[in-house]
């Protein structure tokens, strides 16, 4: 019998115990995938032993009860082959691995989930969830994820973006990068996010993307695909734990190019999606909602859920990282969220808002506010490190001068940040519309002029109570239409 680790799933040996995940914590996943995703376990220091047996490639279990009987010492060799292979059984079940009575038939299969892609809710698919939250998968934290701004640089200058034009200049030293990925991954990180501005801008991108595949790390891109070419698409296709994200604002190309204000980017961006759907590379639009496309966004909904692609949108930009206020001219109204607010409404969103907002509501005082520096951090192009995307003046390392674990283990600003509370912000821990809003310290620091990050802008609360209210009236009008069809 032959046993792999399947290409989706990550393995990480940790001391003490072990760490094993399916992807979809950290890719997108088509709106047609019909997969069922295992989700992620823990198990204990000598089952993580076991598991560090396998790898992508299938091995047979005669060698690997061999290598495991030298560690094992004092446990007959048939009973260890049997302890391992129910093991190793249990998680080909639950969907991590795959076995096979030769090489060739240990390959990964796929079982249909129980629900199927016509019955799935192409808006909760596409909900734009902050993943600021995190999940409680562990009693310590550690470091999973980096963020890394490959290239401020970028071709586009979109009118809502959070960095201020005259700061896209930069594009990272590939020594700096790759030093900072070994590094990650010798600390066992799982997943990397590679941005910018551009990252596709970026001269070394194949090799980072190489590399990254060669470290078995997740990897998200997020680009506008104006620079697409074969060779990173064939790149992409080699990692089957890399997905895409592109901001797509309207299918009126006069409307999407006013917002990048590059001229021909629409079609450019719009046959880049089409290729990575072609080629099966899981891809998610984002779309934000502003004063220039909330007339048209719809329609990008529509073309995204007709070629199973999930759509993200968002009525509430954040400001730029200066303070200086200088995108939100292009934020939307009160009254222009009403108007958006009515027409997700109509679209399928309630019960998915709803859902979201009974896990926030769960939360307590004593839960932390965010996951950024208890799982994850982001690096700029040029070394800085941050919490996390848009809080770029909060500055908690520099790799130029220390190392990933060294920033990770002492930074003083790390430390304090873990230990913020929701308890923080009073006004928030027992608020009827708190399911509604994200309390979110970058926010608040680049609303505030002077920075504070505890200070909450009043217009975000109105939005949480508006978007309150039209998700209950939404809900009985469900609920009304259920009763009189029975």
């Amino acid at each position: 019998m032959y046993y792999k680790i399947r290409n989706d799933v990550l393995f990480r040996k940790y001391q003490g115990h072990g760490y094993i995940t399916d992807n979809s914590e950290y890719g997108y996943r088509m709106l047609n995938d019909a997969r069922i995703h295992p989700g992620e376990k823990y198990v204990s220091a000598s089952g993580a032993v076991m598991l560090s047996m396998l790898s992508k490639s299938p091995r047979a279990i005669d060698d690997i009860v061999g290598d495991l009987s030298q560690i094992f010492t004092g446990v007959e060799y048939e009973t260890l082959k049997q302890d391992t292979i129910e093991f190793f059984d249990w998680f080909v079940d639950e969907g991590f691995l795959s076995c096979g009575k030769t090489v060739d038939t240990c390959t990964d299969r796929f079982v249909a989930d129980i629900l199927k892609p016509d019955n799935r809710n192409p808006a909760q698919d596409g909900m734009a969830r902050s993943d600021c939250t995190g999940g409680e998968i562990s009693p310590n934290d550690f470091l999973r994820s980096i963020h890394i701004e490959i290239a401020d640089a970028c071709n586009e200058r979109c009118v809502h973006c959070y960095i201020p034009n005259e700061r896209k200049n930069n594009a990272i030293d590939p020594a700096l990068f790759y030093r900072l990925i070994e590094e990650g991954r010798k600390m066992n990180i799982i997943h990397v996010t590679l941005s910018g501005g551009e990252p596709l801008l970026h001269k070394d991108i194949l090799g980072f993307l190489k590399r990254c595949r060669e470290l078995d790390l997740s990897v998200n891109v997020l680009s506008n695909l104006t620079l697409l070419t074969d060779d990173i698409l064939s790149e992409m296709k080699k990692n089957p734990l890399l997905s895409v994200q592109v901001s797509l604002y309207s299918m009126d190309a006069t409307v999407h190019d006013s917002i990048t204000k590059l001229s021909g980017s629409f079609e450019k961006t719009k046959a880049g999606i089409l290729r990575l759907c072609d080629e099966n590379i899981p891809v998610q639009i984002s779309c934000p909602i502003i004063k220039q496309n909330k007339d048209t966004y719809v329609d990008v909904l529509h073309w995204g859920w007709d070629h199973n692609i999930a759509v993200a949108t968002e009525p509430v930009i954040f400001a730029a990282y200066d303070h200086s206020g200088c995108n939100l001219a292009n934020r939307l109204s009160i009254e222009e969220v009403d108007d958006v607010l009515t027409v997700q409404m109509q679209e399928g969103y309630a019960e998915s808002l709803h859902k979201i907002a009974m896990d926030r509501e769960s939360l307590t005082g004593n839960d932390p506010i965010c996951s950024v520096c208890r799982y994850s951090f982001c690096v700029t192009a040029s070394g800085t490190v941050f919490p996390c995307a848009g809080w770029q003046n909060n500055v908690i390392g520099d790799l130029n001068h220390q190392t990933v674990q060294e920033i990770w283990e002492t930074s003083a600003k790390i430390k304090e940040l873990r230990q913020v509370k929701r308890s923080r912000f009073l006004q928030c821990v027992d608020c009827k519309d708190r399911g509604y809003c994200t309390v979110c310290m970058m926010w608040n620091s680049n609303e505030n002029p002077d920075g504070a990050p505890f200070r909450i802008n009043q217009y975000r609360c109105n939005v949480a109570a508006m978007t309150h209210r039209k998700v209950d009236k939404a809900l009985q009008r469900i609920s009304s239409a259920k009763i009189t069809s029975r």
